[in-house]
């Protein structure tokens, strides 16, 4: 019920929703979806803009942050259903969930009108399906092929077919997504046996996988002439070497050396470098018959080339402060301010005038309830410590679980989390700038990867019932002897 009535508050307090300079694309062409212009966005996915069309027709933006606080409820009851199912105490199912229920970080995003609520859901939701009829236990008991085994065997395919098609519409959102398919992959690899049921599960996966990824690609290659999700990856990825770019001792073309930084790397600002009309990447003059993306793309290559160990360094750092123990600008600067409730609205003219021109109002604020939500966020939030003390537990639940060979359902489903809580936060370490924005995932996975990999490894803590030699675990019915 606190979960509720905080997001309660959140909707009264900045009404009709809250907007961000993404926002404004993605109202745009949910706007050009309604009016029959079918083109994606070259810039961010589309598969939001898809989502939100209902909203377009209905014309009332409020109803996007509802159901987006909505999500975020569904995203709690994931987690705690999910370690409920694995016999989990309830009393700490429900702990885990205070993250995604309470943190001024999931509050804030449900009331932008951003992709990132819902990637964050689709992929729990994708998890765990997959986990949930729990492989493994039949295969412990050496299930054996019976009568109406071919229909079995696809209700048996529908945990992983699902799991593809929610983590494939997850790609629609955000492309960083695609790296989930890695570790769903990998859950069937240590949990299905025999080998044939595995490669059934493993073709599921990704086949349904690809049906919104290969659909998406080729909507935008028939629109942009390129099988692509983007036509801005040299723009984002100039963004992530400008921080380290050194030119001196690289052989570059002429055309490419006005892509060189000339600040010192110390005052250098990622989010200038990659969107401010003054930055280099948008002043330069690229050669005829070259795209300006293709040239920054092969520019930032090509530093990434010369300078394999800083840009490693930089993935790092930026990996690793998602774990600091305050919400601070990041390695690159880049505010956090509009993450942050405030008793003001967060001025953008530009933006405001754009979603006035769709016929939508600029978003109001009430004070009292923008004061206690500003209060509560500057007091109230789980620091970035907790999150890696929790992956430490599911690290080492997995390797306590792995040498007393026990817990063996737990131990797979953990291993899934807790690679899944790693790789999530992978590609814009990689590929981006810093923004607390993109840490959203670790809020739902790293919780029930924690408290699985205790669970694995046989914490009495966590256990909701103690197996007792009286009561052994049942069996599947076996026929009759021969």
């Amino acid at each position: 019920m606190l979960g509720a009535a905080l997001r309660a508050v959140v909707l009264v307090a900045y009404h009709p929703a809250l907007i961000f300079p993404d926002s404004v694309r993605y109202l745009q062409y949910a706007h050009n979806f309604t009016a029959g212009q079918w083109s994606p966005d070259a810039l961010r996915q589309s598969g939001y803009s898809v989502l939100i069309i209902p909203v377009m027709l209905l014309h009332d933006l409020w109803i996007i942050p509802l159901v987006q606080h909505l999500a975020g409820l569904a995203t709690a009851a994931l987690v705690y259903a999910v370690l409920i199912r694995f016999g989990v105490r309830r009393w700490l199912a429900t702990a885990a969930t205070v993250p995604v229920l309470c943190d001024p970080l999931q509050l804030v995003l449900e009331q932008y009108v951003l992709s990132d609520v819902w990637t964050a859901f689709l992929i729990m939701a994708a998890l765990v399906v997959l986990v949930w009829r729990r492989e493994e236990r039949q295969e412990e008991h050496g299930e054996k092929e019976e009568p109406g085994g071919k229909e079995r065997g696809r209700r048996d395919r529908l945990p992983a077919t699902a799991c593809g098609l929610l983590l494939g519409a997850a790609v629609t959102f955000r492309a960083q997504a695609l790296i989930m398919i890695v570790p769903a992959a990998l859950y069937l690899l240590v949990a299905v046996r025999p080998w044939h049921r595995l490669l059934t599960r493993l073709a599921a996966l990704t086949g349904c996988f690809l049906i919104p990824v290969a659909g998406y690609l080729g909507w935008f290659d028939a629109s942009h002439g390129t099988p692509n999700f983007t036509t801005f990856d040299g723009t984002f990825l100039y963004g992530r070497v400008v921080d380290f770019a050194d030119c001196q001792g690289l052989s570059l073309p002429a055309y490419e050396k006005p892509l060189c930084p000339a600040q010192p790397t110390a005052l250098r600002n990622a989010d200038f470098y990659t969107w401010d009309p003054r930055s280099p990447q948008w002043t330069f003059q690229p050669p005829a018959g070259m795209s300006r993306d293709a040239v920054v793309r092969d520019f930032s290559l090509r530093i990434l080339r010369h300078q394999p160990l800083a840009y490693a360094e930089a993935a790092a750092r930026d990996f690793g402060y998602g774990f600091s123990p305050a919400r601070g600008a990041g390695p690159e600067q880049y505010s956090p301010a509009y993450l942050q409730f405030h008793t003001y609205i967060r001025p953008d003219r530009q933006a405001y005038a754009s979603i006035a021109a769709l016929g939508y109002p600029a978003p109001a604020l009430r004070p009292g309830p923008a004061a206690f939500l500003t209060d509560y966020g500057r007091w109230f939030y789980v620091p970035g410590p907790v999150f890696a003390a929790g992956l430490l537990l599911a690290l080492g639940g997995l390797i306590a679980s792995k040498a007393r060979n026990r817990g063996k359902p737990a131990r797979h489903a953990g291993l899934l989390f807790t690679v899944s809580a790693v790789l999530a936060l992978v590609p814009t370490a990689a590929l981006g700038y810093f923004d607390w924005r993109y840490q959203l995932p670790q809020l739902s996975l790293i919780p029930v990867a924690a408290i699985l990999g205790v669970h694995a490894a046989g914490g009495r803590l966590t256990s909701a019932f103690q197996p007792s030699r009286r009561n052994p675990p049942a069996r599947p019915e076996q026929g009759p002897p021969a």
